[in-house]
């Protein structure tokens, strides 16, 4: 309300209003007589100039080279908007927070962007300070980070995740031996570090990065491993991260649990009496059934499971690491995407050299459920299914040099074979 001596705080002048005195005054107008007309001093009509040049910072959040989220940041009036391109929660900046808080944009700006130097992930833009005026500054090469606290190893090429005792999810105890895993703190990725037992430290981790290889090789859905550090306490393990599906609103239920909600079960003589190809059918009618899924399509998913176990010898592939996602939002079940698949390639066993030959370790090595040599199996499917015409295109495995132990560059060179003599 105006009273008698005009004190108080003036009307604040709209964008608008501050656009039409600009036009003005770079017409040629004096700034003292357009300040005198809004009743404004000419240091505060400058002022309004100098604010209506600010234009918001512009940053573009990238996951695997397509854009998932862009943010524009007004720091001035600190605000933040986010436009979502990505449909899946783990790659957006925000997670499921489509209007984030300004206290939430500098949280991301502090352990995503600022924190990203030397980081071997996938956000693209830092945003920094130059002259009193922030700008964006798109980093050199690869290294670069989103979301995660982690650090580049010594050699600047494998990102290291520090975990303290409460950020554990499991720590796996088995015989003489155990497995670290854990969240990141921002819960984006699930780390598994590799197995130790009886003091040997497995190469599991290597066998996932190669089945992830593999899947991408023969088209199979697969939640992608990538190589990492696990640090805890004052030791470090070589280690494997993944996306965290269940940001995306997947929750994973194994077969076994899906079973029992219709009194069912694998331990069954009726089950344990079947052959593999039986085996493999049988598991996908109670997908089906239980899902309400299509049946070729659970098939299809026990196939990939069979074939992949097959190339990589994996011993482990027991009925609680197969299964279905459920979908919370929608109230559905989906075809999972595949995972856990290390124990193989001999890295499920810590006896392994000492075997005097690779015969004699190979009689460890059978594929589950279907308890099959994993030669004799790949013979049976493709006798049953016609590999060749389902993965077409694919003349050999490759499983590139990362594991390079004798029996397991053994194993790898007859399963090519194998392969080739297919069909």
């Amino acid at each position: 309300m105006k009273n008698a001596r005009d004190a108080g705080r003036k009307a604040a002048l709209t964008s608008a209003q501050v656009g039409g005195l600009k036009k003005r005054w770079e017409a040629g107008e004096s700034a003292a007589a357009l300040a005198a007309e809004c009743g404004i001093s000419r240091q505060a009509l400058y002022r309004h100039f100098k604010r209506s040049e600010y234009i918001p910072a512009r940053i573009g959040f990238y996951v695997d080279g397509e854009l998932s989220t862009l943010i524009e940041a007004d720091f001035q009036k600190e605000r933040v908007r986010v436009i979502n391109y990505a449909s899946e929660l783990s790659g957006r900046a925000f997670g499921y927070e489509n209007d984030p808080k300004w206290e939430e944009f500098l949280a991301f700006l502090e352990d995503c962007c600022l924190r990203a130097d030397g980081m071997t992930e996938s956000c693209s833009y830092l945003l920094r300070e130059e002259g009193g005026e922030f700008s964006l500054s798109e980093l050199e090469g690869d290294n670069v980070g989103w979301g995660l606290r982690y650090e580049p190893d010594s050699a600047g090429t494998v990102p290291v995740f520090r975990f303290s005792r409460k950020d554990l999810l499991l720590y796996r105890s088995d015989t003489d031996g155990y497995q670290l895993k854990a969240m990141s703190a921002d819960r984006r990725y699930f780390v598994k570090a590799q197995a130790v037992m009886a003091g040997v430290r497995l190469r599991d981790w290597a066998v996932e990065i190669i089945a992830s290889g593999l899947c991408r090789q023969f088209g199979i859905p697969c939640v992608e491993q990538k190589h990492c550090r696990f640090a805890y306490g004052h030791r470090e393990h070589d280690a494997v991260y993944s996306r965290n599906f269940e940001l995306d609103g997947h929750a994973f239920l194994s077969f076994e649990s899906l079973l029992g909600r219709i009194n069912r079960s694998s331990e069954e003589d009726s089950f344990i009496r079947l052959d593999a190809i039986a085996k493999l059918k049988w598991c996908a009618g109670q997908l089906a059934e239980i899902g309400e899924l299509p049946y070729e399509k659970t098939e299809r998913y026990m196939l990939d499971l069979a074939v992949l176990d097959c190339l990589l010898g994996n011993v482990d592939r027991h009925t609680r690491n197969f299964g279905l996602f459920y979908r919370s939002d929608t109230g559905k079940f989906e075809i999972p995407l595949v995972f856990d698949s290390g124990m193989g390639l001999f890295e499920h066993d810590h006896y392994r050299d000492r075997y005097g030959s690779y015969d004699e370790a190979m009689r460890n090595v059978y594929v589950s459920p279907y308890g099959e040599d994993p030669f004799e199996l790949l013979e049976m499917l493709d006798g049953e299914f016609g590999l060749k015409s389902i993965y077409p295109g694919i003349e050999e495995p490759d499983y590139g040099e990362l594991l390079k132990t004798p029996f397991a560059l053994e194993y790898m060179e007859r399963m090519k074979e194998a392969w080739r003599k297919l069909g």
